[in-house]
């Protein structure tokens, strides 16, 4: 059983929390307040409903989250979302193309080279993703 007091907090909690911001999927699209967000064959496409326009074409969902938010809240940070959601995409292909040669390597040096150039590139990726969730939860 819950205590009043834990049940009046959660309660206060959730009437501070704007419903319409929250993200929900409808068909083939991610739909945030007026914005929707659909895939495309290069990424994400972000549409304003309002305005009946698309707005940018990024490469990551989160990227695409991050630009709609910004576009909701009008916080003026969408250049930076779509520099670091270029970062991402950099760094992703990185990625797939160290795997590639780690797998496809005859080389122990090779190998081992690529192993740590991939390390790099995973945690520039996270790290790039943790800021811009940042962005999406402020």
């Amino acid at each position: 059983m819950i205590e009043p007091y834990i049940l009046k907090q959660l309660e206060e909690i959730v009437n501070k929390v704007d419903l319409s911001v929250i993200p929900y999927e409808k068909g083939n699209s991610l739909r945030i307040k007026h914005m929707v967000i659909r895939k495309s064959k290069h990424g994400f496409l972000v549409y304003d409903c309002k305005e009946h326009r698309q707005l940018a074409s990024l490469y990551s969902k989160t990227g695409a989250v991050a630009y709609a938010h910004s576009q909701i809240h009008k916080t003026g940070r969408e250049r930076e979302i779509i520099d670091l959601d270029n970062t991402i995409a950099k760094h992703h292909v990185d990625s797939l193309f160290f795997k590639h040669t780690l797998e496809n390597s005859s080389s122990d040096v090779t190998r081992e080279v690529a192993e740590h150039r991939l390390d790099i590139s995973l945690a520039k990726t996270k790290a790039v993703k943790s800021k811009l969730m940042h962005y999406i939860l402020i």
